[in-house]
């Protein structure tokens, strides 16, 4: 049991004993009354998305998953091949399961793979990871804070400093998609 405080995106959680999924977490403090952690999440059976709350001193069930960390291969239409860099045993997964961590796959990300009963029910990806912007506009001295759309090397788009320039390795957030800095 943790606190609904303790709450990560990619836990796997047992509520009125069905299984679900975090896909995301926000902690809202009110002016008036008790804070609140809201979550969004999947019932790994039926795949249906709920949204909840909890009051933040409030004990929700925490699934203990076994986890390994698997190289991402390739895509094959809506199937993401990855491997064990150990046991080079390989597993495929949806495109449904991936759904939050799709913009953040890019040929040997190493990610962690959560599986309950043998069977793969999340990933959770690193806090911060490496791109290299492929394009973006020029780079500028702009206004302190303002941001541009840079194209990152597994195609997605992320918003960056002014002063980036294509080439440049910039390590985003994976949890929010904010740049961090420079990498």
């Amino acid at each position: 049991m943790i606190t609904a405080t303790q709450v990560r995106v990619g836990y796997i959680l047992k509520l009125d004993n069905v299984l679900y999924r975090v896909l995301k977490v926000q902690h809202i403090t009110p002016g008036k009354g008790n804070a609140q952690v809201q979550a969004d999440i999947r019932n790994l059976k039926t795949g249906i998305k709920n949204n909840v709350r909890f009051r933040s001193v409030e004990s929700v069930e925490k699934i203990d998953a076994d986890e390994r960390t698997m190289s991402f291969l390739y895509q094959e239409g809506s199937i993401y091949h990855f491997m064990d860099p150990k046991t080079y045993e390989q597993v495929e997964l949806s495109a449904a399961l991936l759904e939050e961590a799709l913009p953040y796959l890019k040929p040997e990300a190493l990610i962690t793979v959560l599986s309950c009963e043998g069977q793969p029910v999340s990933i959770t990806l690193p806090q911060k990871m490496s791109f290299t912007v492929v394009e973006c506009d020029p780079a500028s001295k702009g206004i302190a804070g303002a941001l541009k759309d840079a194209k990152v090397d597994n195609g997605t788009m992320f918003k960056v400093p002014m002063f980036i320039r294509p080439g440049d390795a910039v390590l985003i957030d994976t949890e929010t998609g904010d740049y961090l800095e420079k990498g």
